[in-house]
């Protein structure tokens, strides 16, 4: 091998054992951000997962008040309108005037907890709840219409029937909500699951109607 001969060889070697070095330095790089990249995107992941979490909870509790305070209103517009129609059973036009006042305002907070389960949902839970709002106002119209033909002199004896004909309406719409509101707080978290609420033939998803 001649002197230039042997000078090729080193320079090729030297050449080869400094793109060796640089390849593995780049190699060590990539790993390392690979690394970098992998645990950023399950810290994150493990981040929104929790973040689900929290707000799942959030949601149930903010649900589960919503739903006692609307079945606290129920008992006391049920309470003031049972109270109204006794006294018009008996003809006790004297205690009208109290009761009405008495109807007007368990009507008023039965309406705020109504549109605060509207709020919370789920949407068929909004839909029960709203059954009995609409037949809670029919009984009020008819309590005030049959208020009215008393103070008229009218014994008012149709509105009793029309009032009787409503309390098995009631009964299964408040049946309705226990079993819709009962059924929402005792599945997975609203935000996690991916289950889709029953109810009858009817499919509902609750992130849907968030």
């Amino acid at each position: 091998m001649t002197v230039v001969e042997r000078k090729v060889v080193r320079q090729h070697v030297t050449v080869d054992q400094g793109l060796a070095a640089v390849l593995g330095a780049g190699v060590g790089v990539v790993g390392t951000l690979g690394t970098a990249c992998l645990t950023y995107l399950a810290t994150r992941h493990q981040t929104k997962d929790q973040e689900r979490v929290e707000h799942g909870q959030w949601l149930r509790q903010q649900r589960q008040h919503a739903y006692e305070d609307f079945l606290v209103a129920y008992e006391r517009f049920a309470g003031a309108a049972a109270a109204m129609e006794d006294a018009l059973q008996g003809q006790r036009i004297e205690a009208l005037e109290e009761l009405a006042v008495t109807l007007a305002d368990a009507t008023e907070d039965f309406s705020s907890a109504r549109v605060r389960v509207a709020v919370a949902g789920p949407h068929f839970a909004s839909q029960s709840a709203g059954q009995i709002a609409i037949l809670f106002h029919e009984v009020r119209r008819y309590l005030l219409a049959w208020r009215e033909a008393q103070m008229s002199g009218d014994a008012g004896s149709e509105m009793s029937d029309q009032l009787q004909g409503k309390q098995g309406k009631i009964q299964l719409a408040y049946r309705d909500f226990v079993r819709d509101a009962r059924s929402i707080l005792e599945s997975p978290s609203p935000a996690t699951s991916s289950t889709p609420w029953r109810r009858g033939t009817r499919l509902e998803r609750d992130d849907r109607e968030t």
